[in-house]
């Protein structure tokens, strides 16, 4: 067999596997259009649970455990996306999703949105037809944790502008590091609130991208 022949096998054999990976990595359960479009319309749905035990999940040197605070749903658009790496909760929590609904969508050509040290920042010029109240209870950044490789895979998929829906558990989190002790990570149960803890901390079980379900 000739070494040009060896070559092109090789490329062929590589182009293959990267399409096996790419296509298991991001595996939708369904690709079918929904009858019922994302309603972004309305606020998030949450309702009380104490009654709920999530397994911990243990990353590196790392064990994670959960305290859960309520049931949620969120409909929205995804206004940023932002990726975290090289820490224990990065590890747990490797995106944020930065999250409108209601109204907001019609305020964004006035506005930009960021993300950095796990906030959501926002900007607009004083002279914009911004409700700057409204939008700041109209929007969350969510600190996402998924409860499984799938869905792990799959928060990279989703686009800014995208409509996203995302159901799971607000949790709070004791995280034992080996050789460092104890931290906790507190989620935010409320819209009304902005600054250090205003973010919600979601543990995820269904993540809906567009017309594709995860879970």
């Amino acid at each position: 067999m000739s070494s040009k022949l060896l070559i092109v096998l090789g490329i062929i054999a590589a182009v293959g596997l990267g399409i096996l990976i790419y296509t298991t990595q991001t595996a939708p359960l369904s690709t079918d259009a929904f009858v019922e479009p994302i309603n972004i319309s309305s606020d998030p749905i949450q309702t009380t649970d104490s009654e709920t035990i999530l397994p911990p999940l243990t990353y590196g040197n790392a064990k994670f455990f959960f305290t859960v605070k309520a049931k949620y749903k969120i409909s929205g658009v995804l206004v940023s996306k932002k990726r975290y790496t090289n820490t224990h909760w990065s590890r747990l929590s490797p995106y944020d999703y930065a999250i409108c609904w209601g109204d907001v969508p019609g305020m964004f050509p006035y506005v930009k949105f960021s993300q950095y040290g796990r906030f959501c920042h926002y900007r607009y010029k004083q002279s914009a037809p911004v409700a700057v109240e409204y939008l700041a209870q109209h929007m969350s950044n969510n600190h996402m944790i998924p409860s499984n490789l799938n869905i792990r895979r799959a928060l990279k998929v989703a686009k800014k502008k995208e409509l996203v829906e995302i159901e799971g558990y607000l949790v709070c989190i004791i995280a034992n590091v080996e050789k460092h002790g104890t931290t906790n990570w507190n989620t935010s149960t409320i819209r009304t609130d902005t600054g250090n803890g205003a973010c919600e901390i979601l543990y995820i079980t269904k993540l809906r991208i567009k017309d594709k379900v995860f879970e």
